[in-house]
């Protein structure tokens, strides 16, 4: 029986002979990036947090859906423009504990603005039982190759 990772190395051999698939290089570059740290004491519940991005010149939207079941988590959130928009920032607890710009993210245009946030404390439907840190900062576009 093939292990995993035997399966895994299989199919990126055998794909690029029936697709026309470039396995090297990343087919758009990265702009910009939002790198999301946890350290929680506690989580109260099976929050749920929505984080969408839009590109303010094309208008492409990229949703990311954090499912929070840990305590220490590291998250990336990708923009492929250089300028672009946090449309929703939503912390869901359930149907009725909802955090609406969770954060305080959804602040505009950010053109060339990368970010760093650190979530620490207790993550509860109560916003001030955490702390947001949020780290702004000019970036540069960069290539991801495989």
């Amino acid at each position: 029986m093939l292990t995993r990772k035997w399966c895994i190395l299989l199919f990126s051999l055998v794909m690029p002979l029936f697709f026309d698939v470039a396995p090297a290089h990343a087919a758009r570059p990265l702009n910009q990036t939002i790198q999301i740290t946890t350290h929680f004491r506690t989580i109260t519940g099976n929050p749920v947090w929505l984080l969408i991005l839009r590109d303010a010149d094309s208008g492409v939207v990229m949703p990311y859906l954090y499912d929070v079941k840990n305590e220490d988590n590291f998250w990336l959130a990708l923009s492929f423009g250089r300028n672009y928009i946090i449309t929703a920032s939503t912390l869901k607890f359930g149907p009725f504990a909802v955090i609406h710009n969770f954060c305080h993210l959804e602040d505009g245009v950010l053109a060339g603005k990368s970010m760093t946030v650190t979530l620490t404390g207790d993550l509860t439907p109560v916003s001030i039982t955490s702390r947001c840190r949020v780290l702004k900062y000019n970036d540069n576009a960069f290539t991801i190759s495989t």
